[in-house]
């Protein structure tokens, strides 16, 4: 069977303050351009080639707006990916020079609400938009938009910051499995360490002075894709394809100056799964569509403001 491929879209699940894909190198890091890059596999049905995927995403958060106590928070994403395919031509067993490759750029625009209700608690609410195409299949808006809304609330463990749980639901539409999960993440900054803990990420990482991070990162993503197919995954009803990774990778970050930070992970990804899905979004339950362990490395330059420094310049209050 010759495979379809494939189109974008991160399901991204927050986990505190404005909505984003997970996948800066810490929450801390509210601006950056990042590129990662993922090595390819022949499929467990065999015949057919994953080819080294690429990423190229960025995040902008916009000016706040504070309204009293309440503080809303916008920000853009956009991320480009280039994913493809090697089939092997009629007649052939392995794989031949049948390369069918796509581009596809995600466009997300949320904003979240943040207020505290009480000595040590945060009440966090927003909503996320994100659309995608690949410039070549016809725009449908019901079938290439999604949308995530969130409620969460954050309590501040102990008198001294930097030790919180956040916990509360995440809504998703359109959604594939679940229409409402739970959220839950454990994040811990003090001394020369930290660890942040929770779905889809985990980041655990030890201070070297102010310059040098070592670490460990890991994360769960999973995308839905929809994008022009190959005529034998039409006749099996397939609409979307539905992507599932899981990475985890050593990392170094280094403070560059003037709140910048340059962060490198090398490590592995250790799931790779597909699935074809139909215009409802339910699985064909089609096997053979994994491409077990693969290389991963990834290259972030973020912005990380310190903590309880002034906003002047970046907020401003209405009244």
């Amino acid at each position: 069977m010759a495979l379809p491929w494939l189109g974008g879209l991160a399901v991204a699940l927050v986990l505190l303050g404005a909505p984003a894909p997970a996948l800066a190198q810490t929450q801390a890091d509210r601006l950056y351009i990042g590129y990662s890059v993922a090595g390819g596999g022949t499929l467990d049905a065999g015949g057919v080639r994953l080819q080294r995927r690429r990423q190229l995403d960025l995040r902008v958060p916009l000016p706040p707006i504070v309204l009293g106590r309440t503080y809303l928070l916008p920000s853009l994403g956009y991320e480009l990916k280039w994913l493809g395919v090697q089939v092997p031509p009629p007649g052939l067993a392995g794989p031949g020079d049948d390369d069918v490759g796509r581009s596809f750029h995600r466009i997300q625009l949320g904003l979240t609400l943040i207020r505290p209700v009480a000595p040590r608690w945060l009440l966090i609410g927003g909503v996320m938009g994100t659309t995608r195409t690949d410039f070549r299949s016809s725009f449908a808006p019901g079938l290439d938009t999604s949308w995530v809304a969130f409620a969460m609330a954050n309590h501040q463990l102990g008198e001294e910051p930097g030790f919180s749980v956040t916990f509360g639901l995440v809504a998703l539409f359109p959604f594939d499995l679940f229409p409402v999960l739970p959220l839950a993440s454990l994040n811990y900054r003090r001394g020369p360490w930290i660890l942040e803990v929770g779905l889809p990420r985990l980041t655990l990482l030890h201070k070297l002075g102010d310059t040098v991070e070592l670490g460990l990162v890991g994360g769960f993503e999973q995308q839905v894709l929809r994008t022009r197919f190959e005529p034998e995954a039409v006749g099996l009803g397939a609409s979307y394809l539905r992507e599932t990774t899981v990475r985890v990778a050593p990392t170094v970050n280094v403070h560059l100056g003037q709140d910048l930070w340059l962060s490198t992970a090398v490590g592995l990804s250790l799931v790779n799964d597909l699935a074809l899905l139909d215009r409802q979004r339910d699985n064909l339950n089609i096997r053979g569509l994994g491409a077990g362990t693969t290389p991963y490395a990834r290259v972030v330059l973020g912005w990380r403001p310190q903590p309880g420094r002034p906003k002047a310049r970046e907020t401003r209050s209405i009244r």
